[in-house]
């Protein structure tokens, strides 16, 4: 096991600044996924109210809004495995 009291502090602060750097990334990719979500859950709203307009375009719009609320889902939990990845 090597003695890290005897290393050159440049590789410790050097891996602490990559963890640091690991922790900004995952948590803008939470924030990432957090807003294709929302723009998701909003597209399935206005598909939703198209469907509920009847007319030809009606079963479309529902199967357009229910494919967006299972991408919204898959993207709200791809944020919190983002959130709680571990940094190794």
């Amino acid at each position: 096991m090597v003695d890290l009291a005897s290393e050159s502090p440049e590789p410790l602060r050097r891996a602490a600044q990559l963890r640091a750097r690991s922790r900004t990334l995952r948590n803008r990719l939470a924030a990432l996924a957090e807003s294709i979500a929302a723009v998701e859950e909003e597209s399935a709203r206005v598909h939703r109210l198209l469907a509920a307009q009847g007319g030809a375009l009606a079963e479309g719009a529902r199967e357009h809004a229910e494919r967006a609320e299972a991408v919204a889902a898959k993207e709200r939990a791809e944020a919190e495995r983002w959130r709680t990845a571990s940094p190794d």
